[in-house]
């Protein structure tokens, strides 16, 4: 049976990163392999809206967490901390592991802080350095308003880290002219290849605060990376296959134009949206990301079961909740390789196996709502800016 990954992360990688990465091993410490690598920096670059150095790491988006909050702060700083899912907890958990006082602005997972909720934290703790960040978070399918924060905490000089790991490539983040100061990402998400590496981009401003940080650092010491980008070097032994599978990737995502991508991400995300509410389901995010469709489980309906459906006879995986939220959400993912056909696929998948466990319902009626939708996008409507 042929199988597609409906997961927020890893997700579907196309048939021209994977035989980017069969090709033979080259050494990376020749002029083949940096002239690649360049060309993949400076293809992630144009798709982030940035002159400023995009670093490549070898690690998950989790490591390029870590090497951000490690490069600006030194222990015993303060930061805010907006937590509104697993992955904003995440902050949290690394600022304290390094000696981090972290101001929590803690919202109920599935609902989205607000600026004004940012400010009056920021407010009652005047001494805090950083505004830690989620865009998109993958737990709860939420996003959150990051370019709001990043202006109120920038009114006060505090510098925001957006962790972008789920909206890279499904948002245009128009880094130069936001006022965020470090964006991070990673490359099993809207970059489409596997997971396995890690990426940042920081500001001058950002730049200029790495100066002063005091937090143990080597691995993830970004001014070596930095200073090693300038000759299309690493500092350590970079992930070839898998830069390679960047390159690729980031050639499709050229090739296909930014704003087309912003614009399709936006229209899968629409059509999902619409084929949930046709079965009579609420949406669990206050405010849902186009990189995933968050659905809260119905009562009566075996979510253990509708996921080994989907998986065992229409070949399609979706995620289910995660910590407090295992059991209570079904997550359907659209970010990256996905088109019209692949979200048709999705819905009529989720909508069968969902009536074979106790869902209610049309037979049909997903798949009819995510067609109209379709129909009614225009693929010349711009994308919002998340």
């Amino acid at each position: 049976m042929k199988r597609v990954l409906f997961t927020p992360g890893p997700t579907e990688v196309p048939s021209e990163v994977l035989q980017a990465m069969a090709k033979p091993l080259i050494h990376h410490r020749t002029d083949e392999y940096r002239q690649h690598f360049l060309e993949t920096t400076r293809l992630m670059q144009e798709h982030l809206g940035t002159k400023e150095p995009a670093l490549t790491l070898s690690c998950s988006g989790s490591g390029a967490m870590e090497a951000a909050a490690v490069n600006l702060l030194s222990a015993g700083d303060e930061a805010i901390v907006v937590e509104g899912g697993k992955f904003g907890d995440r902050w949290r958990a690394i600022c304290q592991t390094y000696g981090v006082t972290a101001h929590t602005v803690s919202v109920e997972w599935g609902r989205v802080a607000t600026a004004e909720e940012v400010e009056s934290a920021l407010a009652a703790h005047p001494s805090a350095r950083v505004l830690f960040c989620t865009h998109s978070e993958t737990s709860t399918g939420a996003l959150f308003p990051v370019h709001d924060m990043a202006r109120v905490a920038k009114a006060r000089g505090v510098l925001t880290v957006v962790d972008a790991i789920t909206s890279f490539g499904v948002y245009d983040l128009r880094f130069d002219r936001s006022d965020f100061d470090v964006v991070v990402w990673g490359s099993q998400k809207g970059m489409m290849i596997p997971p396995g590496l890690g990426f940042i981009c920081m500001s001058p401003a950002a730049w200029d605060r790495v100066k002063a940080s005091m937090l143990p650092k080597f691995y993830w010491n970004l001014t070596k990376a930095k200073k090693a980008l300038e000759t299309g070097d690493t500092p350590f032994t970079p992930a070839i296959s898998l830069v390679l599978a960047a390159r690729a990737a980031m050639l499709l995502l050229q090739s296909e134009g930014r704003e087309q991508v912003f614009a399709r991400h936006a229209r899968n995300g629409d059509a999902a949206r619409a084929a949930v509410r046709a079965l009579g389901l609420p949406l669990f995010a206050e405010v849902p990301s186009n990189t995933l469709t968050a659905v809260a489980v119905p009562g009566g309906v075996d979510s253990s079961g509708v996921l080994k459906t989907m998986e065992n006879k229409y070949g399609v995986k979706i995620a289910g909740g995660q910590d407090r939220l295992k059991g209570k959400i079904f997550r359907l993912g659209h970010i990256g390789y996905y088109d019209e056909g692949d979200i048709l696929r999705l819905v009529g998948a989720f909508e069968g196996a969902l009536l074979e466990h106790g869902g209610t319902g049309e037979p049909g009626s997903a798949v009819r709502a995510a067609q109209q939708s379709f129909r009614a996008a225009s693929s010349s409507t711009p994308a919002r800016v998340g």
